[in-house]
C-alpha cells in the first residue's frame, strides 16, 4: 500500500505543478493583451503607482516594467510546465527521476508568490485569499514529491546493505 501512495503522491504533485502553471500563463496572458491591467486593477494599481511614483523612472519605463512583470508571470508559468515536461522525458528514457526541478520550480512560483503578497496583505479580500491558496498549494505539492521519493535530498537515500553471507570470511594480512 505505501509504494501504491508513494506512486499517487508524485503523480499529485505534479498535477498541482500543472494546475499552478496554468493560473501562471493564464495570468500573464490576460496581462498581456493589457500591460498596463495590473496597474488599472483597483488595489493591485495603488500599490504599483505608489512604487513607481517613488522610483526616479521615466512614464515610457512603467510601460516597461509593466511588461517585464508580464514576462516573470510568463516565465513562472513555464519553468512549472517544464518540470512536469523533464520528469516525464526522465521517467521513459532514464526510468526514473529526482524531483529537483520540481523542487525548484515550486520555490520560484512560491517567492514569486509571495512578491505579489504586499499588496494582498495591504487590501485583504479575495487577493489574499488567492495568494494563500497559492502558497498552500506549493506546499502541498512540494510536500507531496517529498513524500512519494521518500527522501528530501539524493544524499539521504538510505544504503543498500549486503546481506550476511554465511562462510565467506576474508581477512587481511599485514
Amino acid at each position: 500500500m505505501s509504494a501504491w501512495l508513494r506512486y499517487l503522491a508524485r503523480r499529485g504533485a505534479y498535477a498541482i505543478a500543472l494546475l499552478l502553471s496554468a493560473v501562471w500563463c493564464v495570468a500573464a496572458m490576460e496581462s498581456l493583451t493589457r500591460p498596463l491591467y495590473d496597474i488599472g486593477k483597483p488595489k493591485v494599481g495603488d500599490v504599483l503607482v505608489s512604487i513607481f511614483a517613488k522610483l526616479p523612472v521615466a512614464a515610457e519605463t512603467v510601460l516597461v516594467l509593466a511588461l517585464m512583470l508580464v514576462c516573470l508571470k510568463l516565465m513562472v508559468g513555464l519553468l512549472l510546465l517544464a518540470s512536469v515536461f523533464t520528469a516525464v522525458y526522465e521517467k521513459y528514457v532514464f526510468g526514473g527521476t529526482d524531483d529537483a526541478m520540481l523542487d525548484v520550480s515550486l520555490m520560484v512560483a512560491a517567492l514569486a508568490t509571495i512578491a505579489s503578497t504586499p499588496t494582498a496583505i495591504a487590501y485583504g479580500g479575495t487577493f489574499l485569499v488567492e495568494v494563500i491558496g497559492e502558497l498552500m498549494l506549493c506546499v502541498i505539492a512540494s510536500a507531496l514529491a517529498i513524500y512519494g521519493r521518500g527522501y528530501v535530498s539524493r544524499n539521504e537515500r538510505p544504503s543498500p546493505v549486503r546481506p550476511y553471507e554465511a562462510g565467506v570470511i576474508q581477512t587481511t594480512s599485514a
